[in-house]
């Protein structure tokens, strides 16, 4: 019972985590990074105010980034839940159920210290006015946390369902070429965001030069790092074709579907991103595409980390 209570927290904290990202990524395409001037509170009280004269706040942005706060308050509450479960549980009996010595116990306050980095980062943010740095950072260390989730889910389902992966034989190559997949898909996912900032902070002052200049003609005024960007996508898509061959007639459908599911993402995600460069698209559309393109793009890190111990052989005979 308490083994299943901590899985159903873990998933909980899961969804959160990916809504949180969801909520993250609105705050920015809608430009509401600023929309509370400092941290933790909103203007002058602790939540934003209802007259948008008041303190020279925007209501509007100043809710969105409230909300934001909020959720990562309620993911901050989801994951000390976790930890208290898995101390209770696994305090005694996580050897036992360990791989490589390492515990699910490890992993939740592993979880625990991120979300806390995390938040603390987002105040940071807020007090240097958005420094592209610490952006990035805030972006990385959520996409960390995501897969540390992930993989305690995974992990966790895997104790409670042993005889399903009984039996598997590992493949190092295959295992290898995840670990690869992912820390490919990381790289990308900050490129991306790299590239986002530069033509925020570059938009204005070219556009006032160049009033009827494209997206596409303020994309070439970057460094040729932008290319990379491209280039990665593919390789992307190739090397998940790749692991899908491999996969395709596997034991588990799980195993099948999820690597299907990456090959589709990873099409979906270039598509979006050579919409938002090729094409003249209305502001909302666009807003809500970089929108996608990011969220989309963070299903990818969880997915790889749960197919990754897919097939591990941890109960291979």
């Amino acid at each position: 019972m308490k083994l299943r209570l901590f899985y159903n927290s873990a998933v909980i904290a899961t969804i959160l985590s990916y809504l949180l990202i969801f909520i993250g990524g609105l705050v920015r395409v809608s430009g509401a990074g600023m929309g509370c001037p400092n941290w933790p509170k909103c203007g002058e009280g602790w939540m934003p105010p209802g007259n948008m004269d008041i303190d020279q706040i925007n209501t509007t942005l100043a809710w969105i980034e409230f909300t934001n706060r909020m959720f990562g308050v309620i993911l901050g509450i989801s994951i000390i839940v976790l930890n208290v479960i898995a101390i209770f549980y696994f305090r005694k009996k996580h050897n036992s159920f360990s791989t490589n010595k390492t515990s699910l116990l490890f992993y939740s306050i592993l979880s625990l210290i991120f979300v806390v980095i995390n938040g603390i980062l987002g105040g940071v943010l807020v007090r240097f006015e958005l420094n592209p740095y610490i952006k990035t950072a805030h972006m990385l260390f959520a996409l960390v946390l995501v897969s540390i989730l992930s993989y305690i889910c995974i992990k966790s389902y895997k104790i409670l369902n042993p005889k399903l992966f009984k039996g598997l034989k590992n493949n190092p190559n295959l295992s290898k070429s995840l670990i690869f997949l992912w820390v490919l898909i990381v790289i990308e996912i900050l490129l991306g965001t790299g590239i986002r900032t530069n033509l925020e902070l570059n938009s204005p002052d070219f556009f006032k030069e160049n009033p009827l200049g494209s997206i596409g003609d303020l994309l070439n005024t970057l460094p040729s790092y932008k290319y990379l960007h491209s280039i990665l996508g593919f390789s992307l898509l190739f090397l998940s074709i790749y692991i899908y061959l491999k996969f395709r007639n596997h034991k588990l459908y799980i195993v099948q579907f999820l690597s299907m599911f990456i090959i589709g993402m990873i099409i979906v995600q270039i598509f979006l991103g050579y919409m938002l460069v090729l094409l003249e698209l209305p502001q909302s559309f666009q807003q809500l595409t970089r929108l996608f393109h990011t969220w989309g793009s963070s299903w990818l890190v969880g997915v790889i980390i749960i197919l990754y111990n897919c097939i591990s052989d941890e109960y291979a005979k």
